[in-house]
């Protein structure tokens, strides 16, 4: 069965962007407003959403230079106290909300919000924050629907504010030198294959302090039906699309990214039998479709993507194979490296890196092989080196922000809405059986 993304999405339409073009081709922002802060002062920024990963973020931002935390919310008193203890004891203390329409209203001088709430108010807080007048961090998944999605794509065209969406990939410049090996340096060749996976050991869902649980009414108030469902929301589908929307969305959005295309065509399969105390499928696999295009000839290549919950082998990364060789890459820098195919010479910049054995084939270590490059590129990896991943995306988002310029940043709204297309609808495919193909306009919200 072959389904159109609108069956499954029809209120998409109902954020009217009018005449904007999104997905990637053109991001006609609006006029940009004058910037918020002198050139020498900090950048104020408040955090909605205080939990795990709102203090890896927080972790990160407190050490840019430039950058300071005033305040932070949290629905959990818990959340709350312990970023507010920790943003203090480094010298950067913090107003604490409950509400963010409070701390929206009260801390008129923010000058950008960062959103690392659950997927299924992303849309309600960015929006809010852009229509306060705050540039926009928001982490991944960009949303839980569509429909969301895309008035989080036009909420930014109208405030023209800064808007980054957290896929911190795009950030790496380890990815970002590989891309221009294949698509400047032809290393690969034509990419007629992509691999990805994200693979973890089955794992007892998240706990909580007995003793500091948020009371029936502050879980209904804000939309949970109880502390199990607030802490382990990536597993209900009220609240997330599952782990192909928490982990998957990270690679699927590399794939789009490297072929320079969005998928024409999908298949999906996912289990949803080895878990009893969750909703969501604990195991999917994909095959996305894509037309491409390299040395001007058209063509296709097909991205084989799978996320388990029920084994840990190999854990995650992505492979890009062509006809002159294949490039591995991860977040885990051990695992980037070049495959030359069989009678092609690697590059000059390479020959002197001492190789490695990957699967019995020899393999160019890429960190080594950057770091030999050149002194400007050594300098590079050397700082990356030392820096957490969401690092380097957080500091492009904060660049572009004090240059007041919503094109700088290298995650923008239409392309996290392309990413969230082909995310979210593994779900439907799953469900209903069967494919779901896609036309170019389906990427653009409207």
């Amino acid at each position: 069965m072959d389904v159109t993304r609108r069956d499954f999405v029809k209120g998409a339409g109902a954020a009217g962007l009018g005449s904007v073009m999104l997905g990637g081709k053109l991001f006609a922002q609006a006029a940009p407003a004058a910037a918020s802060t002198e050139a020498n002062s900090a950048i104020r920024v408040g955090l909605i959403g205080a939990g795990v990963q709102g203090r890896v973020l927080a972790e990160c931002i407190r050490k840019i230079p430039g950058v300071r935390f005033q305040a932070i919310c949290d629905i959990w008193d818990y959340n709350r106290n312990y970023t507010a203890r920790r943003l203090k004891a480094y010298k950067q203390p913090v107003n604490a909300y409950e509400d963010y329409r409070e701390m929206l209203e009260k801390e008129s001088g923010l000058d950008a919000i960062v959103v690392a709430t659950p997927d299924w108010v992303h849309a309600e807080h960015s929006v809010a924050a852009l229509q306060a007048g705050k540039h926009v961090y928001c982490e991944k998944e960009m949303a839980h629907d569509l429909s969301a999605a895309a008035a989080m794509c036009k909420a930014a065209v109208v405030s023209g504010k800064v808007m980054q969406i957290g896929h911190q990939r795009r950030s790496n410049p380890v990815y970002q030198q590989a891309y221009k090996m294949i698509h400047e340096e032809n290393l690969c060749g034509r990419l007629t294959q992509l691999y990805g996976q994200w693979n973890r050991t089955p794992e007892a869902k998240l706990t909580w302090p007995e003793n500091q649980p948020m009371t029936p009414e502050m879980l209904s108030k804000y939309g949970y039906a109880n502390m199990d469902e607030f802490k382990n929301w990536r597993w209900y589908r009220r609240y997330s699309a599952g782990p192909i929307a928490d982990l998957g969305s990270h690679q699927i959005d590399i794939f789009s990214w490297f072929l320079n295309a969005e998928p024409s065509h999908l298949l999906a399969m996912g289990g949803q039998d080895y878990f009893d105390d969750r909703e969501w499928h604990e195991d999917v696999v994909t095959i996305y479709e894509y037309q491409t295009q390299f040395a001007g000839k058209k063509g296709s290549a097909r991205a084989y993507y799978q996320v388990l919950n029920t084994s840990g082998w190999q854990d995650y990364f992505e492979r890009f194979n062509g006809d002159r060789g294949s490039i591995n890459l991860s977040e885990n820098g051990r695992k980037c490296y070049y495959i030359p195919g069989a009678n092609v010479d690697v590059p000059d910049w390479m020959k002197s890196v001492e190789r490695i054995q990957v699967d019995g084939l020899s393999a160019v270590p890429l960190i080594p092989a950057l770091k030999a490059k050149s002194p400007e590129m050594a300098a590079v990896m050397d700082e990356f080196d030392a820096k957490q991943g969401h690092h380097l995306h957080l500091e492009n988002f904060f660049q572009a922000v004090a240059k007041n310029d919503a094109k700088a940043v290298n995650c923008p709204p239409a392309v996290g809405y392309a990413t969230a297309v082909a995310v979210l609808n593994v779900v439907p495919a799953i469900e209903r059986g069967g494919g779901v193909s896609f036309q170019d306009s389906d990427f653009v919200a409207q």
